[in-house]
């Protein structure tokens, strides 16, 4: 019960970590933040590292949407430290989890910091969504919302703004989270990105981002575009199946 029906695709994202890591190694395929993080976790913890996986939940214009995680590492110092490569939009540096500690990307100059989620009037959530997620990831962007992969989501095209934009939520954590891979929220989770509908773009739009130093390149059905530092440094045109495939064998190395 509370787990969407999902289609039948191939490559479909999956909880196997066997399978995650074929198709994101040896097969150069893209992956779901549940496969990309759970195979980061399972990485670092092949290095050495103590890792726990936590559930959270993205911000969207209507409220907050199940169907993500992220990680959290152990022993590198006196704070337990926040990392998610899954996420398109996520911090690139490692943040520490705990609140009020303001880390500034030195890439793209975006600030996040960790805040309580604790009013539950704010942010449209429920109840039971503000009694499991007490935390809420805020970011402060530096060139707004046009120099994020989020844009490719519906959010845009918005202009650039030239100074800090004020800061967003960007989405809802538990620092307390040990989660693993067959507990009955991840498969909700995953269960919730792939599902098929209209108010899932993963189902209504295929696409591949790749971030990049400043920026991020996108490859669409119908066109291939470069962001850096907040502005569309050039667009490129995919007439055709073929077209597709060859930008997303040389943006990404990604062979169909």
């Amino acid at each position: 019960d509370g787990v969407p029906a999902i289609p039948a695709v191939l490559h479909r994202p999956t909880l196997d970590l066997k399978k995650t890591l074929k198709k994101i190694v040896f097969d150069r395929r893209g992956g779901f933040c549940w496969e990309l993080n759970y195979a980061f976790a399972w990485l670092l913890r092949s290095l050495g590292y103590t890792t726990r996986v936590g559930n959270s939940s993205v911000m969207h214009p209507g409220g907050p949407s199940p169907g993500h995680l992220c990680i959290f590492v152990e022993g590198l110092g006196a704070d337990v430290i926040h990392v998610d490569p899954g996420f398109g939009d996520a911090p690139r540096v490692p943040v520490p989890a705990k609140v009020g500690n303001a880390v500034t990307d030195d890439m793209i100059g975006d600030t996040y910091t960790f805040r309580n989620n604790d009013d539950p009037e704010a942010f449209s959530q429920t109840p039971e969504h503000f009694k499991r997620f007490p935390i809420v990831m805020m970011r402060t962007r530096n060139t707004g919302i046009s120099g994020s992969p989020m844009v490719e989501f519906g959010l845009g095209p918005l202009d650039a703004v030239p100074e800090m934009a004020p800061p967003e939520p960007i989405y809802f954590l538990n620092f307390n989270d040990n989660m693993e891979s067959d507990d009955m929220e991840a498969i909700v989770g995953i269960a919730h990105a792939l599902v098929d509908g209209e108010e899932n773009l993963f189902s209504q739009k295929r696409m591949c981002i790749m971030v990049r130093e400043k920026g991020y390149d996108f490859v669409g059905s119908e066109y291939w575009k470069e962001v850096r530092d907040g502005k569309e440094v050039s667009r490129t045109e995919l007439k055709d199946e073929a077209s597709y495939r060859a930008a997303l064998e040389k943006i990404a190395g990604i062979k169909l």
